[in-house]
């Protein structure tokens, strides 16, 4: 998430001790079992997925989480990231993998104000593509510029996620990876500056590719962001609940 470089590299040199070994190898276990399960590539169509994916997603977040307590632990890592704090909460969520989203959706369509909730994420998506397509018109055909500056714009004014309630993340036991991977060593009002010094506790490269290439089989045609890929999905499904089947799209008309 965050989108200002470190001044310098942060060293965690715990993540090869035999704790971190194991944890990785539950994570690398718990993704190939959520790629096994019946229903990943034929998403697109049925829009479904079993509960024992979401089970083992639940067990893969546990134990990500476990893997970033013992490496910021055992590193001696000052981390000054508190409850409440919320700073990282208010930048834009981005490198969402599609099945976060599909979580998301379903944890929050019960919800009696999924309507509230799916209008904030709709102002948040259209405020960030208008300030998109602004820089767009000025950086000369470089939309990567152009995406930098947005994320860095829309940092520095520090606007709440629209799933931030009360200063607590609304959803934080299925907050994705990108949100969990965010650390802070300096105070939190510079997060967002150079000198802020910050940092991402991935996970490991083995689980990576795995959960990347469930990504890719599920075929979601939507957006990597976080408002914007809930905003399009709930639309595809017609704000149908979870268990409802997916709407079939029609045919193209010819001609």
């Amino acid at each position: 998430m965050n989108t200002v470089a470190d001044p310098e590299p942060v060293t965690i040199p715990s993540l090869l001790d035999d704790e971190s070994r194991q944890l990785a190898a539950r994570m690398a276990e718990l993704a190939r079992s959520m790629a096994a399960v019946d229903g990943i590539d034929d998403f697109a169509t049925t829009g479904w997925l079993p509960e024992s994916f979401f089970s083992d997603l639940a067990q893969l977040y546990a134990s990500y989480d476990a893997y970033i307590t013992h490496n910021i632990d055992a590193s001696a890592l000052k981390i000054v990231c508190s409850f409440g704090c919320s700073r990282c909460c208010k930048q834009t969520v981005h490198g969402c993998y599609a099945f976060e989203i599909i979580n998301l959706y379903r944890q929050l369509r019960p919800r009696a104000n999924f309507g509230q909730i799916h209008d904030s994420l709709v102002r948040s998506a259209d405020e960030f593509q208008s300030m998109f397509e602004r820089y767009a018109e000025k950086s000369n055909g470089r939309l990567d510029t152009a995406l930098l500056n947005t994320l860095q714009h829309t940092s520095a004014i520090a606007k709440p996620c629209p799933l931030l309630v009360d200063n607590q993340c609304s959803v934080y036991a299925h907050r994705p990876v990108s949100c969990r991977m965010y650390h802070s060593l300096t105070s939190p009002v510079f997060c967002t500056t150079v000198v802020g010094r910050t940092f991402h506790l991935l996970p490991p490269n083995e689980v990576a590719e795995i959960l990347a290439g469930l990504n890719d089989r599920l075929a979601f045609p939507y957006s990597e962001f976080l408002a914007q890929g809930l905003v399009a999905f709930a639309n595809r499904r017609q704000f149908r609940p979870w268990g409802a089947p997916m709407p079939k799209i029609p045919p193209a008309n010819p001609g």
